[in-house]
């Protein structure tokens, strides 16, 4: 089964559309920060969060709650694909309701593998997995160009590494990050 968790107006046939804003007339009324969830354990294969992370979690004990949860429906070696504007985007500074910013690190800060290789090597990296009792393994990660910025590499006027730099410096660049995590259980 397909969950398509913060669906808002993108209801999706075939998967379970959840949201907490009944205007959307999602499947389900859930409200993600209120935990547990009326959802199944090891009920989902796939679940999709469109830019709906980057709203919920204002205290680390509510986002930690919510990525407990999240775990906990996901199926053994489920996959989760994230979807949050960049933090240095207008994107994700213009809506007053983001109360937390990612970059792929935050991710793989959920992977017990990764956080027993830092802690062997007694690295200074929260071991977000240990804290919050999940294992997320970073599949891969991308990001969404602002269409401004890819119009150059498509105009010939920069090459993809000279955007790549760019994106490193400046702001407006990058306006989505997309993760795909895998459930370790």
């Amino acid at each position: 089964m397909k969950l398509n968790l913060g669906c808002g107006f993108d209801k999706r046939e075939g998967w379970l559309n959840v949201d907490n804003f009944a205007e959307c007339q999602p499947d389900q009324l859930v409200d993600i920060e209120q935990t547990p969830w009326d959802l199944p354990t090891d009920g989902f294969e796939f679940v999709l969060m469109k830019h709906v992370l980057e709203h919920v979690g204002a205290t680390f004990d509510r986002f930690a709650a919510v990525m407990r949860e999240l775990y906990r429906v996901m199926q053994p070696d489920g996959i989760v694909e994230i979807h949050v504007p960049h933090f240095r985007h207008d994107t994700y500074w213009s809506d007053p309701t983001h109360v937390r910013a990612f970059t792929p690190l935050t991710f793989g800060m959920m992977s017990k593998r990764q956080n027993r290789e830092w802690i062997a090597a007694r690295a200074n990296y929260t071991m977000l997995a240990f804290v919050m009792d999940v294992d997320f393994e970073l599949e891969g990660a991308s990001q969404t160009y602002d269409s401004h910025w890819w119009k150059k590499v498509e105009d010939g006027v920069m090459t993809r590494d000279e955007l790549r730099l760019e994106a490193s410096r400046s702001w407006n660049v990058v306006r989505e990050l997309q993760v795909r995590l895998r459930a370790v259980k």
